[in-house]
């Protein structure tokens, strides 16, 4: 069961570490000796965004006369890589078939590509939460892409990761779908779980890819429903229309 997968993903890891020290980490580029996460510094910067798209709600949805855009539902969004070459490749083995053994390297380069000023960033959020997987592509894989990318957030924190959301409704892959489709197929697919207190919090909502952001506006949208003051993301890749 999870016991099991928990060992096999830990021994996958463990392994990792025991041939690096035999085999140093090389670049996923460059194949250059590195020391943590997955590229060189060089390589890095081809693929780094730390992107803040600008997030603020329009006139027209303010007054009811348009549907909304996940910049007019999130307060902030921060997208910290461009997910192409290889870090397309790594959350595919990683989602698709089942490569736990990479999420470390990638929980370093989220590390690396936060704001320097990391622990005075973190502290405007109240609540940390992860898009939630749905629960059957939990149990094939045995753990929870996004919790796994950024349990490194919680380091020096006296909160920890919280689990507000449940997927309610499955939804078919969303990667084939045009953003009017993904919308209506992610609509009530969320809700909040019992006895889950977030009214006037700012929440921040992590998950690893952002797309069109409708997966991440339905999921804010069920937390303000709730009562939090305000919702911010953070996704460790952006699809090009992000930041073209």
């Amino acid at each position: 069961g999870v016991l099991m997968q928990r060992w096999l993903r830990d021994f996958a890891y463990y392994g990792r570490v025991a041939k690096e020290l035999i085999f140093p980490r090389r670049c996923a580029v460059c194949a250059t000796n590195i020391d943590n996460g997955y590229v060189c510094e060089q390589c890095r910067r081809e693929y780094l965004l730390q992107r803040q798209l600008p997030c603020c709600p329009r006139e027209e949805y303010l007054a009811g006369q348009a549907a909304p855009l996940p910049t007019d539902v999130l307060y902030s969004a921060l997208l910290l890589y461009k997910y192409e070459g290889v870090f397309k490749d790594v959350l595919h083995k990683i989602k698709f078939e089942g490569e736990a053994g990479w999420l470390p390297l990638l929980r370093e380069e989220a590390e690396l590509a936060l704001p320097s000023a990391k622990m005075r960033w973190l502290q405007q959020f109240d609540l940390i939460t992860c898009v939630p997987t749905a629960p059957e592509r939990r149990k094939q894989r045995g753990f929870d892409v996004p919790q796994e990318l950024f349990a490194g957030l919680l380091e020096g924190r006296s909160v920890g990761m919280e689990v507000l959301l449940e997927r309610v409704r499955h939804t078919q892959p969303l990667y084939e779908l045009k953003p009017e489709e993904r919308k209506q197929e992610l609509a009530g697919c969320f809700a909040l779980l019992p006895h889950t207190k977030v009214r006037g919090k700012h929440v921040l909502l992590c998950d690893d890819i952002y797309t069109t952001g409708s997966t991440f506006a339905e999921a804010a949208q069920v937390l303000l429903d709730a009562g939090a003051a305000r919702v911010s993301a953070l996704a460790l890749c952006a699809a090009q229309a992000n930041w073209e």
